[in-house]
């Protein structure tokens, strides 16, 4: 009778497994989210590293968020083939490049991309922090690269 104890236990075990995996996530932490202001807080941290003046910033930041919204459908589109994804962010960051050249001169306009990347870098390192204070797993390692699998 006791193998059969055992039995039923395993089974009453595996089921249980499966139903609590069968259930629907609760809802998303809000603090994993993504904030709807970063373009904007990306923007002004560029505009104020860069020293623009109003007029500056009046050509650069809608452009900018512009090309926010074409680098994150970039991304959205060509996530599953890497290589497509990296050769379409040059281009994309070509076309705009020319533009911020216009309005900044070469060596501002070539910086923007560069402060793009440490803002996104000061990003990361702050949800790695939240994340290690909360006991949560840590986001992929800085820059966002994963390993190939």
């Amino acid at each position: 009778m006791s193998d059969m104890r055992r039995i039923s236990f395993i089974i009453l075990t595996l089921l249980t497994g499966l139903l609590l995996q069968a259930q629907p996530p609760g809802p998303p932490d809000e603090r994993d989210q993504p904030d709807p202001k970063l373009p904007d807080r990306m923007s002004q941290y560029i505009q104020k590293n860069l020293e623009m003046t109003a007029a500056e910033k009046e050509k650069f930041d809608p452009a900018f968020k512009q090309y926010m919204k074409d680098f994150a459908k970039v991304h959205r589109e060509n996530r599953g083939d890497r290589l497509v994804m990296q050769q379409q962010m040059i281009e994309l960051r070509l076309r705009y490049r020319k533009d911020f050249r216009q309005w900044l001169g070469d060596n501002r306009g070539d910086r923007v991309f560069m402060e793009e990347e440490h803002f996104r870098q000061e990003v990361m390192r702050m949800i790695r922090d939240r994340r290690k204070d909360r006991g949560g797993p840590p986001p992929p390692p800085s820059g966002g690269r994963r390993r190939f699998r």
